[in-house]
């Protein structure tokens, strides 16, 4: 792609020739009517050359853009956003989204007993199949932090169905884990799930330098801290009630008892989503 552009950008640069021999040719005339006609052609030439400069720097522009969003979203809600950069504009919005907090289990007493080469190899291996799940159900990746991943559902293009395409992507990640677990894939034995509904604030956030995409709000918080309580309740998948709430009928849903969160005072509703492997 590299040497294309460089042939492309090459093309052009003869437009600049050829509008130089314009003028030369113009200078060196003694009839009028033709030194105009040559100054007129070298207008052109100047004005198709800025063209070209112009729809070949969106080119660049719109695929650097292509390949950076698809790092964290589908290709097809990459295309979804190409068509509407404005979703990625640095400030925020309120969006009704849909959080998932994933992390490994047991990943601090199985990396004790491992080479930091082979920790991070088997993290690879695990984040690849299960940021593939998130993009298949029209998930966004947002971080990783450690051994677990943060993905939101419904922004920064709306989803109808967040809630439920979220379950759905925590039933698949387990599904997975468990088919590379029998087929001697990774040696990580289980992971726990915290899926949690509402309002956040979404949108990028930093400088026009140096910015990221991200969610923030009690959501997020809510969200976390139900991943956290499912290494308690040793639950594969843990959702609020403002989840169940959206969610169709076809969930196996178990209640759970009322907890009272980190950092909250009223007891939380929560439901059990036992993984269907």
């Amino acid at each position: 792609m590299e040497d294309l552009i460089k042939a492309i950008e090459l093309a052009i640069a003869h437009e600049l020739e050829a509008r130089k021999a314009y003028l030369s040719l113009a200078e060196e005339s003694d009839d009028l009517e033709l030194k105009r006609l040559l100054k007129e052609i070298a207008a052109e030439e100047a004005g198709h050359e800025a063209s070209l400069r112009s729809r070949l720097r969106l080119y660049q522009e719109k695929h650097m853009l292509r390949d950076t969003v698809s790092r964290y979203v589908s290709p097809e809600v990459a295309e979804e956003i190409l068509k509407n950069p404005n979703l990625l504009q640095l400030g925020g919005r309120r969006q009704h989204i849909t959080v998932l907090f994933a992390d490994i289990k047991g990943f601090t007493a199985m990396s004790e007993t491992m080479a930091p080469e082979a920790v991070v190899a088997v993290l690879n291996d695990y984040f690849t199949e299960m940021v593939e799940l998130v993009f298949r159900h029209r998930g966004t990746l947002d971080k990783f932090v450690g051994d677990a991943l943060m993905a939101v559902f419904g922004a920064p293009v709306p989803l109808a169905q967040a809630a439920a395409n979220a379950v759905e992507c925590a039933l698949g990640m387990h599904r997975r884990l468990a088919e590379m677990r029998a087929g001697g894939a990774t040696s990580i034995q289980g992971m726990r799930v915290g899926i949690n509904t509402g309002e956040a604030i979404v949108g990028n956030i930093g400088s026009h330098k140096r910015m990221d995409f991200t969610v923030i709000g009690d959501v997020v918080n809510v969200a976390a801290r139900l991943q956290e309580l499912a290494k308690e309740l040793e639950a594969d998948t843990l959702i609020s009630e403002a989840t169940r709430r959206e969610l169709p009928g076809k969930f196996r849903l178990e209640p759970a008892p009322a907890v009272t969160l980190r950092g909250r005072t009223e007891p939380t509703l929560v439901y059990r989503v036992p993984a269907d492997y």
